[in-house]
């Protein structure tokens, strides 16, 4: 926290004397950022998640800056795709943001050495024994630092329309559950009128490439042995020819998911109420516990046989190189880290970090049976959901995604799909 200063003359110089010494408020390495009592504008830019979580970010934001009123941060909310544009934009030039919100595209930027190494701040602020640290791992992106201050956890877990699986008489989804249970149920539960479908058993929600790698990583599979700058990345294994056979079969095999013409007629997503279930986000809660005239329910993930694997991510915070104000925008994200826990627990859209904050987290009065197993017992058998390597959008960008979405569209077999995207994928990583 930032002292006043005091009006004796003899204090002012001791003061100015230790900004000089001491820099960032003791022995972290980083720049000093003006006198104690100064006031700071933080400009913070980070991606809309929807109307219920932007509104928990802007009372966040709120509470900070009541309480730190010589700190005041500036939130910019915008699309997902524009926020790391603006980002990028902002670190070409003078007056880069101080803080942004972490997603993979920004491992580029610490490639490039454009964000600010935290683990001095971490070693003088935070008591490691308050956290997981092993979970923490992936963040230390060069084995020893670490350049991202993880502020949540994110899973997936599976969401079902109760009314509907009550009408067709099938039961609901537990543990126990693999991916056969679960297409079996989807077969069950998808209705048609004449020729066309009017209730689907499920959606093409793992059509993403950290969905597929999800089934993939339960088999036992991987893209690459380590998930910081592989040299190579491997897609055309038996374990993701599965996962991607598996999916494509939901739509044209099975009948049970829809192509993106009937999704599109459909009118939306599972909270259209004509989708029966759907592995997705847990951060999908948000939307979910507003929606009243919806009977949802909630259960873990499915596993592959008898082996479950559940993918997490960590939402966080990462500091800009070139800021200007290194000491205020670490206060900003310490607090995120610490005070902040336990309203994070209280609000239930984001599991806490904090092991203290995350043992306080109640089963809320809106969530159905199996909250706390979905949301939480990841734990045991999680595996990051992610692959940090500087060309790593520019690959999803120009190979995986297009090669995916013509899996979906039936226009590519699995196996040509996966041959070219090893080809494709290690060609664009590969260069220097």
């Amino acid at each position: 926290m930032f002292r006043k200063r005091k009006l004796a003359s003899v204090l002012v110089v001791v003061l100015a004397l230790s900004s000089v010494l001491y820099g960032c408020g003791g022995n972290s390495g980083n720049g000093g950022s003006g006198s104690k009592d100064e006031k700071v504008t933080l400009n913070f830019i980070r991606w809309s998640n929807g109307p219920a979580l932007d509104e928990e970010e802007k009372d966040k934001v709120k509470r900070f800056n009541d309480t730190h009123p010589n700190i005041q941060v500036k939130m910019t909310l915008l699309p997902w795709d524009e926020t790391f544009k603006k980002i990028e934009m902002s670190l070409a030039s003078n007056s880069p943001v101080d803080l942004f919100y972490w997603d993979v595209p920004a491992y580029a930027w610490y490639k490039k050495g454009l964000m600010k190494n935290l683990q001095p701040y971490f070693d003088r602020d935070l008591k490691m024994a308050d956290y997981d640290e092993k979970l923490f791992e992936p963040f230390k992106f060069d084995g020893s630092n670490m350049y991202v201050a993880p502020e949540n956890y994110q899973t997936l877990v599976l969401y079902y329309n109760k009314d509907m699986f009550d009408k067709a008489g099938v039961a609901y989804p537990s543990e126990n559950w693999n991916w056969d249970d679960y297409l079996d149920a989807a077969k069950k539960l998808t209705i048609k009128d004449g020729d066309k479908t009017v209730q689907f058993g499920t959606t093409m929600s793992l059509g993403a490439w950290w969905g597929w790698m999800a089934l993939s990583q339960e088999q036992g599979g991987a893209l690459a042995p380590n998930i910081h700058d592989p040299e190579k990345l491997s897609f055309n294994t038996p374990e993701t020819k599965n996962a991607l056979q598996y999916l494509q079969d939901l739509i044209y095999k099975h009948h049970v998911a829809p192509d993106a013409a009937q999704a599109s007629a459909l009118g939306g997503d599972f909270l259209t109420g004509k989708i029966a279930m759907y592995v997705g986000g847990d951060w999908d809660l948000g939307s979910l516990k507003e929606k009243k005239d919806l009977n949802w329910g909630i259960a873990t993930m499915p596993k592959w046989g008898d082996q479950r694997v559940v993918p997490y991510w960590m939402g966080g915070y990462a500091m800009t190189e070139k800021t200007k104000h290194p000491d205020q925008a670490w206060e900003f994200i310490k607090w995120t880290m610490t005070e902040n826990q336990e309203t994070l627990a209280k609000q239930q859209s984001w599991i806490p970090v904090n092991k203290t904050a995350l043992s306080k987290v109640e089963t809320p009065a809106w969530a159905p049976e199996g909250y706390q197993d979905s949301r939480f017992d990841w734990m045991k058998y999680g595996i990051i959901g992610d692959i940090y390597h500087l060309r790593w959008r520019e690959a999803q960008d120009k190979a995986i995604s297009p090669i995916v979405d013509q899996i979906f569209a039936n226009k590519i077999t699995v196996d040509d799909a996966l041959k070219q995207m090893d080809d494709q994928v290690n060609e664009i990583i590969s260069k220097k």
